[in-house]
């Protein structure tokens, strides 16, 4: 990459990511593009150590290859998903068919970037998840769903001492309905304002995470706050 373009590129907010990719030199051109245009970075071969680092550093995104040497990226963004990591995840790999691609996004990760790769996309998309994250922490503190408050910063649901911690796509799909409140909404509009696919994966991608997140949201044995209506969609009624 050009130097010039290089100083184009460079961030206005800088980043601590983490990478985890086994392909040597490709890890370090990476880090060292993404250092040039503003950002640090800390570097892992396996998922196993990349979880480790998790725990022990702060960072802003991560950058996440599939095929790694000790369990696959998507394990990978599960475990931290299950283990309550909500930062944003773009995926970088080889794997370009539709398939993978809405695996990983219903793993929890939040975009994904093909092998080979522009750094300028990389380094767009990185921007987009970090002003995407940024308009979630502005967001206000005080909506509320059945017993539930919507924390924005922390992507959870508080009440009394219960705390449910929520993924990324499930924040993003909640907000979604909620700013849509008693609209019905359907699979294909879910599918461009959650996912941005503009196309039909041919999967159940969005009635898996509608599922995830009802039991989520729902008190047992009540009426549930997130509704299907038949043939046409879903639609959500916030106060019981």
């Amino acid at each position: 990459m050009q130097p010039q373009l290089l100083c184009k590129l460079r961030a206005t907010t800088r980043m601590h990511l983490l990478l985890v990719e086994d392909d040597t030199e490709l890890a370090r051109q990476t880090s060292l593009w993404l250092s040039e245009a503003g950002h640090s970075c800390t570097w892992r071969e396996k998922g196993g150590a990349a979880l480790i680092a998790l725990g022990t550093e702060s960072f802003d995104a991560v950058i996440l290859d599939v095929g790694l040497p000790d369990m696959d990226g998507f394990a990978v963004v599960e475990q931290m998903r299950a283990r309550g990591f909500g930062l944003p995840v773009l995926f970088l790999t080889a794997r370009d068919n539709v398939a993978d691609r809405v695996r990983g996004l219903k793993a929890g990760g939040d975009d994904y970037v093909t092998k080979p790769f522009a750094m300028e996309e990389l380094l767009a998309r990185l921007e987009a998840l970090q002003r995407r994250a940024a308009g979630s922490a502005a967001a206000p503190a005080t909506r509320h769903i059945g017993k539930w408050t919507l924390d924005p910063i922390k992507r959870r649901l508080l009440h009394a001492d219960e705390k449910i911690e929520l993924q990324p796509r499930e924040w993003t799909l909640l907000e979604v309905l909620l700013a849509n409140e008693g609209r019905t909404l359907t699979k294909k509009f879910l599918l461009e304002k959650v996912w941005d696919i503009q196309f039909d994966p041919g999967t159940n991608v969005v009635d898996a995470m509608i599922c995830r997140l009802r039991r989520k949201i729902d008190p047992p044995g009540q009426p549930s706050h997130l509704q299907t209506v038949r043939g046409k969609g879903y639609v959500i009624k916030a106060v019981p």
